[in-house]
Order: C-alpha cells, then structure tokens, then sequence
C-alpha cells in the first residue's frame, strides 16, 4: 500500500545574484537535512546545506533561528519525500512577482515517465514508496514568461550536478535508475546572460550511442550494430537507416517528412512549404490531436505540416465532413464566446477556447489549461493560434475527417499544452495579443 508523507520544512533560502538575476536554491535534498518521509517546503524554511542560510549567514549551534520572510523573486520549491528518502512528487510558486504570471512544471518519475503538467501549487509525481523523480521541465507563463528567462538544474544521484536547462528543456536522467536529489532555480531577465556549465542539463539510454552532427548523425544499438527506424530522444525524433540518420525531404510510412540538417523531423513545415491551395484536417479523438495534410501531387495528402492539440467531447461526430461556415465570434449555447470559428457539420465547430465576452482578454483560462482532455460538447476546441491559422488558410469545403483509434498515432507528437496562472485571462498564443 503506498504511503504519503507530509511535514517537515527542507532548507531553502533566495537571494539576488550579480547582475540582476534571482535564485531559488532546493536542494540537494540528501544535503538538506531532509527526514526519510515527509513534504518539505522550500520556502522561507531557514537553514541550507552544511547549516548555512542561502545567503551565507551561519547557524550558531544549539540555538534557534527565526524564519525570516524571502521577499525577493524566486521560485520556490516544494518536495514530497517517501520512506526511502526519495523524491516522490514536487510543487513549485513563484514568488513575489508583481505581475500576471506564474510557474508550470512537470516531473519524470521511474513508474510514470513524463506526466501532465501541472502549475502554481499543484503537485506533479506519483507519491508512495518505490516511485521517485528523474527529470524535470519548467516553463514561466504570462507576463513571467515576457520578462524573465528560467535556467534550472538536476543534482542526481549518479551525475551530481547537472548542466543548466532553460525554459522547457529537460533537466535530470531518464531510464538509468538514477534519482532526483534537488532543483536549482534561477531567473534572469529576459535575453541577459544565464549560468552556464560544460555538465550535460540531460541524460537518456541513448546519450552514450547517439552522437549529433551535421549531416552525420549516427545511433548504434547496445551491442554496437547500426540502428534502424525511429527513435525519440530529448524531445526530437529521427529516422535512421544503417545508423544513419535521415536528412530533408524523406518518404518514411507513407508519409513525406522534411528532417534538418542534424536529422531531427521537422514538426512544422509551413515555413518551407509555404501556404497551400488546399488542406485535410484530420482530428484523432483517442489522442485530441488534430493534424493537417498538405497535398503531395498526385500521391495526394500526405506531408504532414504541423499538428494541433485539441479538446474534444464524446458528442464529437465521426466521420468525413466539408467545412460549410466561418464565424469571426460566435455566440456559444452556455453563453460564453469563442473566436476564429470554423463550422465542421451542424451543431460542431472547430473553434478556440470560449471568453466570458467577444474580448480577447477575457478568456475563461480552464478551459484552456483543459486542452487535451475530453471536454466538450462535441465541438473540437484549439488554441487561438490554431483556430485562427484554419480560419484564414482552410476555405471552405476543406475536409475535416474524425475517427478514434488509439493504435494510430499521429505522425508528429501531439503537443504539449503548458498551463496558465488562473488569474491569466488571455491566450498566449494569440497573435492580436500585445502586451
């Protein structure tokens, strides 16, 4: 039966470092005096690793410190600890931001690979003994996001400190059994020089065998054969014929795929393809991904141009359907707005996330924060980015085919949706937005 553990406060105190940058320091949590089992919170808790404060102040013996409030900008971080000692689960805050913005995060855990993301307070992980964290990813939102770049490292059981990550990488190991000891984070204004460090920031199976290079890349299994087919690491995928991997336009799966220079696909070709005369859209309900084909001459669609992630509701018809309508705004049936609505069939639209009113600044945030998720009504919701790009590139008549099929990927990965601050009220992705 797993066990959940909450308590005790682990060291971590924030300071402002030369040249205007800020740090929150957690960890390593072997270091930080941390009990086997227990939440600790990185906020304001005192002392750090070998009895000194953050910022260097030394804990007389014996004696009994007062917390002392942190009222600089930092990310603070909260652990979940098991039984074994583990890092289990984590939450972070930012703190002391005087804008619209917030923090999202997510964890690598040994049972439960990349998980959903989660943001300002909530807890991503999987608490109870024998499960425990390997990587991280952390990505600032709102006005945070326009300010600050985020750089943050892993101390692992097995690499001790790691290299610096930024905004969204990856931090930590996957899939060699080593643990999660601590997360350093620092925040530095936006295009201003960051840490730097000649450590890896990420560690997979694959780091030791797949070396990049311009037009060279090359992979070899464990036992030193060339490696064929695909394979997915640090976020990039590649295809690979006799180690080798694949380079520009490419016909793999019966598909027409474009792979760059280093052999990574390419995951949006509008910018090589430019805009075309006609589209299909293709919605997988199993995945809420929808993706769009542009026409390969007479072999017909199938180059995939960039894939979209979606929400969309047991109600959502099946089948083939021709676009019929457009709607700059719509007025929805609960009374909320949506913008860049394109009608699929009657009664279904493809269209954004809904606004209290035809305002792009009123955006009701949960239903952003809730793409990926079977949620609608049947209509299949996108970011404004998304549904604006089918409102002025699709005409009407464009085909829209939906079907479910959880053993039919889509071609590209489906994306990722980085949650926003609930008090963010538009969508970031929205090019009328200017702030």
């Amino acid at each position: 039966m797993k066990k959940h553990y909450k308590g005790l406060a682990v060291a971590m105190s924030a300071f402002m470092l030369a040249g205007g940058s800020f740090t929150a320091y957690a960890g390593p949590a072997s270091e930080a005096g941390a009990p086997s089992a227990s939440t600790g919170n990185t906020d304001n808790a005192g002392f750090g690793p070998g009895g000194t404060t953050a910022a260097g102040h030394q804990q007389q013996a014996g004696t009994e410190q007062p917390a002392v409030e942190d009222t600089s900008l930092h990310v603070a971080v909260n652990y979940t600890f098991e039984s074994s000692g583990d890092i289990t689960a984590f939450s972070m805050d930012l703190k002391n931001f005087d804008g619209i913005g917030g923090v999202s995060y997510r964890a690598y855990t040994n049972t439960g690979g990349f998980l959903w993301w989660y943001h300002d307070g909530g807890l991503t992980g999987v608490p109870g003994d024998g499960n425990y964290v390997e990587a991280f990813q952390i990505q600032l939102t709102g006005d945070a996001e326009r300010m600050y770049d985020v750089y943050y490292s892993a101390t692992s059981s097995g690499q001790g400190k790691m290299g610096w990550a930024m905004n969204g990488q990856i931090a930590g190991t996957s899939d060699i059994g080593e643990k999660l000891l601590g997360i350093e984070v620092i925040l530095v204004p936006k295009g201003a020089q960051g840490p730097v460090s000649d450590a890896m920031r990420y560690i997979t199976p694959l780091s030791s065998r797949l070396v990049l290079a311009e037009n060279a890349t090359t992979l070899v299994n464990e036992d030193g054969t060339n490696y064929n087919g695909w394979v997915s690491n640090d976020h990039a995928r590649y295809y690979f014929v006799d180690g080798r991997a694949l380079t520009g336009w490419q016909y793999v799966d019966g598909y027409k795929f474009y792979f760059d220079s280093y052999g990574r696909l390419v995951q949006n070709v509008e910018p090589l393809i430019g805009k075309q005369s006609s589209y299909l859209l293709k919605v997988n309900k199993t995945l809420n991904c929808l993706t769009v084909y542009a026409k390969d001459g007479s072999n017909g669609y199938i180059i995939p141009v960039k894939a979209m992630l979606t929400s969309v509701g047991d109600d959502t018809p099946i089948g083939t359907f021709y676009t019929p309508e457009k709607y700059r705004w719509r007025l929805m049936v609960n009374d909320t707005y949506t913008q860049y609505a394109t009608r699929i069939t009657q009664g279904f639209l493809l269209h954004s996330i809904t606004y209290e009113t035809p305002d792009i600044n009123a955006l009701m945030t949960v239903g952003y924060n809730g793409l990926g998720v079977t949620r609608s009504l049947g209509c299949v919701r996108l970011t404004a980015e998304n549904s604006k790009w089918i409102y002025d590139n699709c005409a009407l008549g464009t085909a829209v085919t939906i079907y479910e099929d959880p053993n039919v990927a889509s071609p590209f990965d489906v994306p990722e949706l980085v949650p926003l601050s609930f008090e963010q009220t538009w969508d970031p992705t929205d090019p009328l937005i200017v702030r």
